[in-house]
Parts: C-alpha cells; structure tokens; sequence
C-alpha cells in the first residue's frame, strides 16, 4: 500500500512537471524576455503621418537627425530583417499606411525581430531622419541619421502578439517606376516580368573576386531597361555567390532608396522568382 502511494505521487509530480514545461514551451508575446513589455498604447500615430510630420527632415538636400521629444509612437509589422544576411542592422517596420527603417546597432535581429512579427515602438527620446533620402528610426551619426545601440533600443519597443507572415503577404504590393519615392520607401513589393541586366546563367550576385564594383561592400545589379532601379546585395550575404536567375524574374524585396535611385534589398534568394 506504502509503495503504491509513492507512485500515485511520483506520477503527480511527474504530470505537473508537464504542465509546467508546456508553460514554458509556448511563453506569451507579452511577457517576451526582448524589449520593453511596460510600453502602452498611448499615442499611436501611422508611418504614413510620422513621416508627413517631419517631410523637412526626411527630403532634406543634407542627412540630418532630428530628436523626438514628445510621446508618439508608431505600431507596425516588421518585413524585412538580417535572415539571409542581406539587410545589415536595421528592419524594415509596415504599416497600411507606409514603412520606414529601423537601425539597430546588433546582429541576429532575425531572432526576436522575424518578419511578421508586429510590434509598437516608443519614439520619444529616438531620432528620425534620412541617409541620402531614405527614411529610417536612429540616433545622431556623424551629423546624419545613424543606429541605436541594442540597449536603448530594448527599452524603446514591445512585441505585440504572435508572428503573422500571412500579414506582410497582406502588406506586400506591385512595385511600379512611377511610384513616389518618399510615400513608398522602405515598402515590401514586388517587382514583375524585369529581366537583370548581367544574368547569364553563372554570373552571382555579388562575387568578392574583383570580377565587379564594390560599393560598401556590396554590389548594384542593373534591371535590363531602368538606370535608376538596382538590386543591391551584400557580399556576405547568404546568397551572394548564387548565379542570377535568366529570363524575365519577379523580384520582391524592401525597396530603399538612395537620392533618387531604387535599391531593391533582397531577405533571401526567395525572392526573386521565375516571372509568373
């Protein structure tokens, strides 16, 4: 009888112990262990309204940041981050209104930040402001618009439910030339039926063998028609020795800008897919 009492018991233990590890298997988006789970929604404006609030410092003909120092935030679904090594220290945050970039002076945000991921950012205290007309979320940078350090930004942003991927499909549109540059950067799109320009088959992305120009690191692949849309890829990102894709491609990415130029920022070689 004794020794049946101390199975019934071992057999409780062992059921709540279960319980507990189921606890600890799916933990709740509001008690992440990243970023600050205190942030309330208070003072939620758009992208789209953040970035007509300060049009001046976005479109300046010089980079500069410019401090927030009142209670806004903005609230957003992240749909472009650092998972094939292409985007380097910054995400790209989507709303239906607009997107913008976010600098974070850290590797690995893929792991708390996945794309489809929405969260809330506390902008008081944070700079916006432009490097050469693209929009972004930082801090001051050689008198232009630079990162913030992973410390401070933990304290500046709150996860918000679980990952929806189906959501940054919602978010996704066509791309089109004719679109306005300041309205649409940093947008996830897709841009249909182009052909590049030195896709042959063998030719990669973005070799580090001298066979092409580098420009920080990176190389620009020209779209067959267009001068001022590129496909710019990092040379340690994952896909840079995979050969272009011949014919006509569709090419979904973040499209940043440069000044008056279309760089198209591929997350994997996912990407860029046989025209449909």
């Amino acid at each position: 009888m004794k020794k049946a009492k101390y199975l019934i018991f071992a057999f409780l233990c062992m059921a709540f112990a279960g319980c507990m590890d189921g606890d600890w298997d799916e933990p709740s988006n509001e008690q992440s262990p990243w970023g600050n789970n205190s942030i309330e929604e208070t003072n939620v404006i758009t992208i789209g309204e953040l970035k007509e609030r300060y049009s001046s410092v976005f479109n300046a003909s010089y980079d500069q940041a410019v401090q927030i120092t009142e209670p806004l935030q903005v609230k957003g679904w992240i749909t472009g981050n650092d998972i094939g090594g292409n985007i380097y220290s910054q995400v790209s945050l989507q709303d239906e209104t607009g997107a913008i970039i976010i600098g974070i002076q850290q590797s690995g945000l893929m792991g708390y930040l996945p794309i489809g991921q929405q969260i809330i950012v506390e902008l008081n205290g944070l700079y916006v402001g432009a490097y050469r007309k693209q929009c972004q979320i930082g801090v001051p940078y050689n008198g232009g618009i630079g990162r913030i350090d992973k410390f401070t930004w933990q304290k500046h942003f709150r996860a918000i439910g679980a990952v929806d991927a189906a959501k940054v499909e919602e978010l996704k549109t066509d791309f089109s030339p004719e679109m306005d540059m300041f309205e649409n950067c940093a947008k996830i799109m897709t841009f249909r039926g182009v052909t590049l320009k030195d896709a042959d088959g063998q030719t990669a992305f973005a070799p580090d063998d001298g066979s092409v120009a580098l420009s920080a690191n990176c190389v620009n692949r020209e779209i067959e028609g267009y001068k001022d849309i590129v496909v710019r890829t990092s040379t340690y990102a994952d896909f840079a020795a995979v050969a272009m894709p011949t014919g006509p491609v569709d090419i979904t990415g973040i499209f940043t800008r440069y000044n008056d130029v279309w760089q198209i920022l591929l997350r994997t070689d996912k990407d860029i897919k046989q025209a449909e």
